[in-house]
């Protein structure tokens, strides 16, 4: 049985899920299959043609808006690639994660079990973190078009997507840099904005390793070297969003794929590049230098203001022969992005000290950060308030929690909302905590801490009569004739 399987299977069983829609990963041939799509943005899109979750869009689009306009219409539905791209050569492919749906088919999995893959990764790890090594080699297909002269961003097609955006994103880019003390290669993403043919700036979040690096770096006064790696499929892609994992997450992307997530070498900078990746970017961040970034349309549905941030100057350009560059259109694809890693990390932590926990969810009306839904099977009462108290403690961004019981599907608005109302006691079902810390792109976070809020929807404990749901039997429409 291969890496992946294992992983599934381990998983699978500590959460007590079905494991029958993963018998196929048995078949190595199957898990190649899906490893290489997991990896390779290429073999992604060659999968969602097939599984008909692609659409092409064969007319010439400016990359000025008109772009992301088109791209919202599918927001939440099928990928899209943009195949003439006004000013480049390059095509565009948008809404890998915004449908969980499809996120489920690239893993073969139902949507709702992605998260415990997650996890099940991140558990595979922490196991073992020397299996699946990976290697920087020399070449790859990353680098098979190099360029370290004459190079100028704005020849990418790098779009501008809201009317009020101060320029040209890379939003969905995974910047590699290596820690100045271990020299161990740790990514992450962020957001940076073209301010000319080779220079850049962009936003650290508090708290990222990344920030922690550029203060070692400019306290010494010299530049910080990464690389912007765009063009990467889920597995990268997720593993980066994992919040504190740190140098580890290279590993965690390894097992998620079953086989080594290899690097390349850079051309000019000391920080490897993914070898897979279509484009990359070689910089430097320049030590105690900053200018104006933003506005952008963040993943709150507002602009991020303007203010001066860290500044990169871009030293080469690398690339596949035929690369296809990939943009996230903040919305709904970053919202499944954090809100998958950051559900596998709650399940992970809080189901250890409070084993009632069955699932966790992070609605899009949560924007993925800021709300999460656990569901529980409660053996006692009160243990409620605890999971809810664990799910803050696991992941600081949350700025509310309900807790429901099992018999509620968390990912139906109108379920979970049923249980406010038919189950939720304002008297005592609230567990307020003031002054907590907050996410700063929260416009609502003052001085970076927030007042946040449980809510306790569950039936009482033990249930009565009076909280047994009604139910209906069980039957398969296709057993049945039926003309529409």
């Amino acid at each position: 049985m291969g890496k992946l399987s294992e992983v599934l299977v381990h998983v699978f069983v500590l959460t007590g899920m079905v494991l029958m829609p993963l018998t196929g990963f048995a078949q190595s041939a199957v898990l190649r299959e899906v490893g290489d799509r997991l990896v390779d943005i290429n073999k992604t899109i060659d999968y969602l043609e097939k599984t008909g979750d692609l659409v092409r869009v064969k007319s010439e689009v400016d990359p000025k808006y008109e772009l992301a306009g088109i791209a919202k219409q599918y927001e939440g539905k099928k990928c899209v690639l943009f195949e003439n791209v006004k000013g480049s050569k390059y095509p565009v492919f948008m809404g890998l994660l915004w449908n969980r749906e499809t996120i489920g088919k690239l893993f073969e999995t139902p949507k709702e079990k992605v998260p415990f893959v997650l996890a099940g990764a991140v558990a595979a790890w922490k196991k073992d973190k020397t299996a699946l090594p990976s290697k920087v080699l020399e070449k790859g297909p990353a680098n098979e078009v190099i360029q370290t002269k004459d190079f100028n961003l704005y020849d990418l097609p790098v779009p501008e997507h809201a009317l009020k955006d101060g320029g040209a994103y890379f939003d969905s880019s995974v910047v590699v840099v290596k820690d100045p003390e271990t020299g161990i290669a740790n990514f992450s993403i962020h957001r940076i904005m073209i301010t000319g043919k080779d220079s850049a700036t962009f936003l650290i979040d508090p708290g990222r390793h990344l920030g922690a690096y550029l203060d070692i770096m400019e306290k010494k006064g010299k530049p910080l070297e990464v690389t912007i790696n765009n063009g990467l499929s889920l597995a990268p892609w997720l593993v980066s969003a994992i919040p504190g994992q740190g140098p580890g997450k290279i590993g965690i992307a390894s097992h998620l794929v079953g086989r080594p997530v290899d690097f390349i070498k850079a051309q000019t900078v000391d920080a490897p590049a993914f070898a897979d990746a279509q484009f990359v970017i070689e910089a430097e961040i320049l030590p105690n230098v900053r200018a104006p970034e933003g506005p952008f349309a963040e993943v709150t549905g507002y602009y991020a203001a303007r203010a001066d941030r860290w500044v990169m100057k871009v030293k080469a350009i690398t690339h596949q022969k035929n690369p296809v560059f990939q943009s996230v259109l903040s919305g709904q694809e970053v919202w499944n992005a954090v809100g998958l890693t950051a559900e596998a990390k709650i399940f992970g932590i809080v189901s250890k000290k409070v084993p009632d926990l069955k699932a966790v969810y992070l609605p899009p009306g949560g924007a993925g950060f800021y709300g999460a839904v656990i569901q529980l099977q409660k053996s006692k009462e009160g243990v409620q308030d605890e999971a809810i108290r664990e799910s803050f403690k696991a992941f600081p961004p949350l700025q509310w929690v309900q807790a429901v019981d099992t018999d509620v599907n968390i990912y139906d608005p109108i379920d979970v909302q049923w249980a406010f109302t038919t189950r939720f006691d304002a008297r005592k079902g609230f567990i307020i905590l003031p002054d907590q810390e907050g996410h700063i792109l929260n416009p609502m976070v003052k001085g970076g801490f927030v007042t946040k809020v449980g809510i306790d929807a569950t039936a009482p404990y033990p249930r009565t009569d009076a909280f047994e749901r009604v139910q209906f039997k069980a039957v398969n429409l296709k057993d049945y004739v039926i003309t529409e």
